[in-house]
């Protein structure tokens, strides 16, 4: 199927925008996808927000090699995952110039997708992620307390789990947790090596659909949301598994990924914006992020994992 060729780390996303043919080029059915997530989140975000969204600017823009970083006027920060092909494709634009500066643009324009630019849909979705990080702190969602996906055990205990996009801590804590099965579906050699160690079993992209159609517990890498993949997999995933989305490109509001039978979210939320762009300006990716820039949190869907009888311990 071609949308899995799109797993990370070799995933492949062209940002839409309303810029004219040259954007238009760009627009592929698998960004589309990820598009009407997005389309979502920012209209949760303008009900909530409201007139303050037209006012709020875009303050400072990093646009790293792994991550983009934004900063609002607010000091609220939010990152979100490069695809590669992204990276290539912006190329050609950037030489010929014509994108108008992001510095300045307001919050609403950004995450109604009016920014033309390369880069627009990763800058859009680390906008929605820096709207929506001070709503984690309030009663809005439900949050479980831990700083790590593998603190919801009863999502791997005994269950066949299945992780699009490899998450190297995660999987050196699923031993622990005596899982029936963790299949790793991912492209990098250094991946299957750790598999071949004794944390999963390896396989490639090709076998995707079919170890998702088994699998109890689906583990996606935010960078599915990034690359425009997200909803194609979910679709993999039988009804009656249940399916977490982990990492800081899923920092937004939850309620879209929630509508499409996601359990959970393991994201992070900026705390400290300055540092983080900071990093991101030098190169830094998600392990530098995480060593003082960012706060890990977990969403819960609390009806979904009452429906699947899924409760933390």
């Amino acid at each position: 199927m071609d949308h899995l060729s799109k797993i990370t780390p070799h995933p492949a996303e062209a940002a839409p925008s309303p810029g004219g043919n040259e954007a238009q080029a760009d627009h592929t059915a698998a960004a589309a996808g990820s598009a009407r997530i997005l389309a979502e989140a920012a209209a949760v975000l303008a009900e909530i927000h409201g007139a303050a969204l037209e006012s709020l600017t875009i303050e400072r823009l990093v646009v790293g090699v792994f991550f983009v970083g934004v900063k609002l006027a607010n000091g609220q920060g939010g990152v979100a995952y490069t695809p590669p092909e992204v990276v290539r494709n912006a190329g050609r634009r950037i030489l010929r110039g014509g994108s108008p500066m992001v510095r300045g643009m307001t919050a609403g324009a950004v995450i109604r997708g009016e920014l033309i630019n390369p880069f627009a849909e990763v800058i859009r979705l680390a906008t929605l992620n820096a709207l929506s990080a001070s709503l984690f702190a309030g009663s809005r969602y439900c949050l479980d307390g831990g700083d790590d996906l593998s603190t919801m055990d009863v999502l791997f205990i005994r269950r066949r789990v299945c992780m699009v996009g490899a998450i190297i801590p995660l999987l050196k804590r699923l031993r622990e947790l005596d899982p029936a099965e963790v299949v790793v579906i991912d492209r990098k050699k250094e991946t299957q090596a750790e598999a071949q160690a004794g944390y999963g079993v390896f396989a490639p992209p090709e076998q995707a659909a079919e170890r998702l159609a088994r699998c109890q517990t689906a583990v996606f890498t935010g960078a599915a949301v990034a690359n425009g993949s997200i909803e194609e997999l979910i679709d993999l995933v039988p009804p009656e598994a249940a399916i977490a989305v982990v990492g800081p490109s899923a920092g937004f509001v939850p309620e879209p990924l929630f509508r499409r039978r996601v359990a959970l979210v393991g994201t992070a939320m900026v705390t400290d914006s300055d540092r983080a762009l900071d990093l991101l300006a030098e190169g830094g990716g998600g392990y530098r992020l995480f060593s003082g820039c960012v706060r890990k949190l977990n969403l819960l869907n609390v009806p979904r994992l009452q429906q699947l009888g899924l409760t933390s311990s």
